[in-house]
């Protein structure tokens, strides 16, 4: 079965460019850019991994996750944010039990090795 990751991210630009980094790796990819969107997504389809940016267009990105956790707490979530990052950020994101944090900044081959380690956990 091919992995499925889910990436949640309100920049269009950057979900394509993810989803086509990832599918020439061999991980399929399902993008989202609002939260109303990620939910309808996790409704219909299973996913190995959620990739989930913080700041969606004015929407917070915590609420994902913590009614991602309520509903799938097996499914890894990783926060991918360009926000300023901060040890309280990092704290609250890891009490909602986000499963990884990577910055923007990072790039796409750090974000599919931290992806690559929450598919094979």
């Amino acid at each position: 079965m091919q992995e499925h990751v889910l990436f949640v991210d309100d920049e269009v630009a950057l979900g394509e460019m993810l989803s086509l980094y990832f599918q020439h790796k061999g991980v399929s990819v399902t993008t989202a850019t609002t939260i109303e969107e990620a939910l309808s997504e996790l409704a219909k389809h299973s996913f190995q991994l959620l990739i989930l940016d913080l700041n969606l267009a004015g929407q917070d990105g915590l609420e994902v996750l913590r009614s991602v956790k309520a509903r799938q707490p097996e499914l890894p979530v990783v926060i991918f944010t360009g926000l300023d990052v901060d040890e309280n950020l990092v704290k609250r994101c890891l009490a909602d039990r986000a499963d990884g944090f990577m910055r923007k900044t990072d790039g796409l081959e750090k974000l599919f090795a931290e992806a690559q380690r929450h598919l094979h956990h």
